[in-house]
């Protein structure tokens, strides 16, 4: 039977799932939350209800204290049930785990937000009784939710109702484990008034409550009605003897409609009186509510968010089934009031204890800014609203500007740890990010009127007061002790990841002021007199941008993710044992710290968001050379991997990563589901498929798709929104199709430039070639004899042995590369100083004898086949190992004949690395893809291949079962082998 792909269902009970299930089971609002336990509120693990940004403070209790601690926690209280309700039939209670049940389904509805239980329930006298629960929350009144019980026997039953507020069960955390929530020692909740109301005969029965939190001091107000398809007998609890209202309804009949309706209403500041008219209004709302009307208003709003956030995928019914749940789940938990956000378990648990951190900013808002812009807009206002408190702990620190919180919820700093947490100040450079991708994808510039453009220039007042311009380091700016986002690698100097960020944050704030300046002068005004923004302020961090260390190792050809992580020790197994994962629950932070261990990616991910900061080539290199040390013990890390395996050609490795975060929660791959769902990875799965199957990017404000489908899926369709223009894309094996409605936008196509308007417009999905790239020596023309004269008469110099053979090992390497090949065969070491001297002296003798060197030189064909290519508007390139390919093209006649030559000089990894091959593409503008690259040499024809590009060999040193084509002679080559 083929998979519901808008739905997660589960038949029978099984009491191990219990708690994973109530998480999975989970529905949501942005302001209200329910776990999936049922009405009657057991068996559950965690009977747990929440509302976004309510809370308990708590001191935080240091055995060994410091100045700028911080001092309170915060943790997501739950909320009284006012869904509570337990059925009585026959005399006995109702309950899933019953020898009675002879028939159970859950099943959470996508396109309705409707959470539904169906029971066959067999009483003693052997009647066997339907039993169906609906619950839902609505999404366009946020206040209020529902549960229809439907009861059906073919025969009269007694059913009893009992209807009441379950207040939260004390629950104790006995794990040593960080992620999960701390527990409040006592209850934080006080009720301060309840009752009942709607007396007459026609009005619908129902109670109220309101409650006030021990310290934090808000207030909640929550009740419910009740109404009844049949005549019921209905009884009050006495006030005196029940804590709380209880009403219980009696009923004997066949069939029985029974709707509670509920509502919640909260204080939004601590010490504020609830807005009693405004609890009212909710009152009287859902005492004429219907449930028909409520589900045709789920159904309108989710059809309306289906619409933008959908990702149709067609091939694998369980990976659509777990995209839709994340998306469904994560727009559940996300605040959109502009007082709340994205906690990192959202509404689903309590894990973390309902805090905020940088997920919302780096995972959410990407989706959220191209799908849902309002949703994004609110969870910018909840960031504009802690400024002051932000700016507070700015002072606090030491610091200019603004600080945010690591983890918070009504803005004040609740990370206890500070190594990973306060230490991460790339949180600012993360809010920065969100807003200026907000800016970039929506127009919407009136959110700086509202206050973004002070969060912009005060977070980045802070990196410019905590860099400072390091003489040791060339007078570049050096942002000192922080944590990156791995934090298995806390407290280090120049963290890479940050650093890009901040760069990109000062220079969005210098564009923006300049263009603030020229399109909204009164505004800018504003901010230069509220803010004292001067010119030489300005400067500084223009300054800064331009010149911003970021770590780099030329030896490896890689970014360091700090300047102290290549000296760590790498994990000796044979040392230590294998890695027990998760480490932060096996070692302590110390041997953590000291080994080259990541816990999410860090280096990468800032590979991700800044791409146009490192070229492809440094972003392959420094991929494979981080992934064997990431040990994927958080949730966030798998999306990026993916996403970047992609980009970089590892297609196998990225499907993997992909289907593992979309899995995530499904799946309980992290075996913590139980304590809530990982929103930050769901937003990641959204992620994975647009910008890694998509390969989507904003290149200087163009969208840019880069598509590559895997085998297994054979169509992706997803929808992305930019300034109210909505784009379509729509990637099959051999077709991509772009459609716009309400405008048209212009899109990039990998190179290819595109107007997309109604009419669909269509391109092949796999890359066409636009550019050949050559080697130099043996392809173009051959100066072997010349090479080997002079590295002969330097061997022989020294009393080096070299030969024809040794000769052949340096076809296509550096001249640095191939000294080292003659001195390996020789068995001799050299200083740096006479490694320079011994390939300076090869050159000048090489350069000598190139001066015989004329037109006749060139290689059979070639002048004819690159006018061919020329007459088919192909590109062409020069991506040889030699600095001295300017001078060997001028000699031979051929200096205008290519479009780019790529500097030998400036290559930092010579062939079999791809980099050489693929400096030229971008030379060119061009993917890797997009080329053909023709080489004579086994190393250059493993560049090509790395490069992504067609290979075609020329000679016998090249093994023609490496190529995609392979010819003799260079006057075999064609113009149709080369391009496809």
């Amino acid at each position: 039977m083929a998979l519901d792909t808008w739905s997660l269902e589960e038949t029978g009970f099984d009491e191990m799932y219990i708690a994973q299930g109530e998480s999975l089971f989970s529905i949501g609002n942005g302001y209200v939350g329910y776990r999936g336990f049922p009405c009657e509120r057991e068996p559950a693990h965690h009977s747990g209800c929440f509302i976004n940004g309510f809370y308990e403070i708590s001191p935080i209790h240091y055995g060994e204290d410091a100045y700028g601690f911080a001092r309170l926690n915060q943790t997501m209280l739950d909320i009284p049930d006012c869904r509570y309700l337990v059925i009585s039939i026959d005399g006995r209670q109702i309950n899933v785990s019953d020898e009675r049940v002879k028939f159970y389904r859950r099943r959470l509805d996508f396109r309705t937000g409707i959470l539904e239980q169906h029971m066959q329930w067999l009483t003693d006298e052997g009647k066997l009784v339907h039993i169906t629960w609906e619950t839902l929350l609505s999404m366009q009144q946020h206040h209020i939710g529902a549960t229809r019980v439907r009861i059906h026997c073919d025969t009269d039953v007694h059913a009893t109702l009992h209807s009441t507020i379950g207040m939260p069960v004390q629950r104790a955390n006995t794990e040593l484990d960080p992620r999960m929530g701390s527990t409040l020692s006592g209850s934080s909740l006080v009720c301060e008034d309840c009752g009942y109301y709607a007396e007459g005969e026609e009005a619908r029965p129902g109670f109220q409550a309101s409650f006030k939190t021990v310290e934090s001091a808000l207030s909640l107000s929550c009740g419910a009605v009740h109404e009844s398809s049949q005549p019921l007998q209905t009884e009050r609890g006495d006030l005196e003897e029940e804590s709380l209202p209880v009403l219980t309804f009696s009923w004997s009949g066949a069939d029985l409609s029974f709707t509670k309706y509920f509502y919640y209403h909260t204080s939004g500041r601590p010490g504020e009186t609830l807005p009693l008219e405004l609890a009212q209004q909710y009152r009287e709302e859902i005492a004429t509510s219907s449930w028909q009307t409520l589900v045709e208003m789920q159904r309108s709003w989710y059809e309306s968010f289906w619409s933008h956030a959908d990702i149709e995928i067609t091939g694998d019914e369980k990976l659509q089934q777990a995209l839709r749940f994340n998306f469904f789940q994560l727009q559940q938990s996300t605040g959109r009031d502009g007082m709340s956000a994205l906690a990192a378990k959202g509404l689903t648990g309590n894990g973390y204890e309902g805090h905020y951190f940088w997920d919302t900013e780096i995972y959410g808002m990407a989706l959220f800014n191209h799908t849902l812009p309002d949703t994004a807009r609110a969870l910018i206002k909840y960031r504009i609203s802690t400024l002051d408190r932000a700016r507070a702990r700015a002072r606090e620190m030491n610091q200019k500007g603004a600080l945010y919180p690591w983890r918070t919820i009504n803005g004040l700093e609740a990370s206890a740890y500070f190594p990973a947490g306060t230490a991460q100040y790339h949180i600012n450079a993360d809010i920065a990010y969100a807003i200026f991708q907000y800016l970039e994808v929506t127009g919407d510039d009136t959110i700086l009127e509202e206050g973004a453009a002070e969060v912009l220039i005060e977070t980045a007042r802070l990196f410019l007061d905590l860099g400072f311009f390091n003489p040791e380091k060339g007078g570049q700016f050096c942002i000192n002790e922080v944590t990156g986002p791995d934090e298995y690698s806390a407290l280090s100097d120049n963290n890479c990841y940050t650093n890009v960020m901040v760069q990109h944050h000062f220079e969005g704030v210098v564009q923006l002021a300049s263009r603030l300046q020229n399109e909204n002068a009164k505004l800018w005004d504003r901010l230069v007199e509220k803010l004292s923004i001067t010119d030489d302020e300005m400067s500084l961090f223009a300054r800064a941008s331009e010149h911003m260390y970021v770590p780099y190792d030329r030896k490896r050809g890689i970014h360091m993710q700090d300047d102290y992580f290549l000296n760590k020790e790498v994990w000796d197994v044979a040392k230590r044992g294998e890695i027990r994962h998760p480490m932060l629950l096996h070692y302590h932070p110390l041997v953590i710290y000291r080994h080259q261990v990541i816990k999410q990616a860090d280096t990468v991910l800032g590979m991700l968001l800044q791409h146009h900061r490192f070229p492809w080539y440094q972003r392959k290199r420094n991929f494979a050379f981080y992934e064997p040390l990431t040990t994927g013990d958080s949730s966030l890390s798998a999306c990026i991997q993916g996403i970047v395996a992609y980009d970089c050609g590892f297609l196998d490795l990225g499907s993997s990563y992909i289907r593992q975060t979309a899995l995530m929660d499904i799946e309980d791959l992290h075996h913590n589901t139980k304590d809530g769902l990982h929103t930050a990875s769901m937003a990641g799965s959204w992620m994975a498929i647009v910008y890694g199957l998509g390969g989507f990017r904003m290149q200087k404000g163009v969208p840019s798709f880069r598509p590559q489908l895997p085998v297994e899926l054979q169509r992706l369709k997803f929808h992305l929104t930019f300034k109210g223009v909505v784009l379509t894309v729509t990637i099959e094996p051999e077709i991509t199709t772009y459609e716009a409605k309400g405008g048209t936008l212009t899109v990039l196509h990998r190179s290819e430039v595109l107007t997309v308007g109604k009419e669909a417009v269509q391109c092949s999905t796999r890359a066409a070639c636009k550019a050949v790239i050559f080697d130099l020596d043996g392809v173009i023309t051959s100066t072997d004899e010349y090479h080997y004269r002079a590295w002969k008469r330097l061997a022989d110099t020294h009393g080096w042995e070299f030969d024809e053979k040794i000769n052949q090992k340096l076809r296509g390497i550096s001249r640095r590369q191939s000294l080292q090949v003659i001195l390996d065969h020789n068995q001799v070491s050299v200083t740096e100083e006479q490694m320079q001297e011994f390939t300076n002296q090869k050159n000048i003798w090489y350069r000598e004898s190139l001066e015989e060197l004329s037109p006749k030189d060139i290689l059979p064909g070639i002048p004819e086949l690159l006018e061919r290519l020329k007459q088919h508007s192909v590109y062409t390139a020069i991506a040889s190992a030699s600095r001295n390919a300017p001078f060997i093209l001028d000699r031979l006649g051929l200096s205008d004949s290519f479009d780019a030559v790529v500097p030998a000089s400036e290559v930092v990894q010579g062939k079999p690395d791809p980099e050489v091959f693929a400096r030229a593409a971008d030379m060119l503008g061009l993917y890797p893809e997009e080329c053909t690259g023709v080489e004579d040499a086994s190393a250059g024809i493993t560049a090509i291949k790395e490069a992504l590009m067609r290979t075609v060999g020329v000679g016998s040193a090249v093994d023609p079962a490496l190529c995609d084509a392979h010819v003799l002679d260079t006057a075999d080559l064609t113009v149709d082998m080369l391009l496809w």
